[in-house]
């Protein structure tokens, strides 16, 4: 073996190493990740939409790598008022080659939300960063949630989305379910109903959604 083939082979031993801290690190914080009820992800959230993914690609911005995602917007419900989103978020979709001809291996963080062309979602988006313009999801996978059959769910099964929250208004039949409903995917209509509802009349704002525990 040449001094060239071991100095490569030595590199390339050395990102993949640091490859492995990085996702070992990430899991770390991913299991550390603060749970966030209905309320905390709504008052987080600059933005929540309801959409169908139509793009999502990666790349580098001043070397930073990034997964850039496109909806087209069913409903705006807080903040966004467009017929279409497109945002920033860390990481790249798999591994790539960046400005510098090398391998980048720092693809999306687990326990970050990831976004597949054709999947329809419900997003509580945070305000973009202020230096990089990047954005993601309040409570990172808690703040996506996925819409199959009539029914919607986010990266973490909706556990214990209503844990602690009072409502103090007149809930029907199908809305006091959700409530109390522990976890598991509820009814599509009828979640999105309701966070519309709490965003249009202020619930948070006027003390009628407060945290009680």
């Amino acid at each position: 073996m040449n001094k060239h083939t071991l100095s490569l082979s030595r590199f390339t031993t050395l990102l993949v190493s640091l490859g492995l801290a990085m996702v070992s690190l990430n899991v770390a914080q991913a299991k550390t990740m603060k749970t966030q009820n209905l309320l905390e992800l709504m008052t987080d959230a600059e933005s929540i939409v309801v959409g169908t993914v139509v793009n999502a690609t990666d790349g580098f911005q001043d070397g930073l790598p990034y997964t850039e995602v496109t909806l087209t917007v069913g409903q705006n419900i807080k903040g966004h008022k467009d017929e279409t989103l497109t945002f920033r978020q860390f990481g790249l979709i798999a591994p790539k080659p960046g400005p510098n001809g090398l391998v980048n291996l720092t693809v999306t963080p687990p326990g970050w939300p990831t976004f597949v062309e054709g999947e329809q979602v419900m997003l509580f988006l945070h305000r973009a960063a202020s230096r990089t313009g990047f954005r993601t999801t309040a409570g990172l996978t808690q703040g996506k949630f996925s819409l199959r059959g009539g029914e919607i769910v986010n990266g973490t099964n909706n556990d214990t989305l209503f844990k602690g929250i009072e409502i103090n208004a007149p809930l029907n039949a199908t809305q006091q379910d959700l409530v109390n409903q522990p976890g598991g995917a509820y009814a599509a209509e009828a979640f999105i109903s309701l966070v519309r509802t709490a965003v249009e009349e202020n619930w948070i704002e006027k003390g009628v959604m407060i945290n009680a525990q």
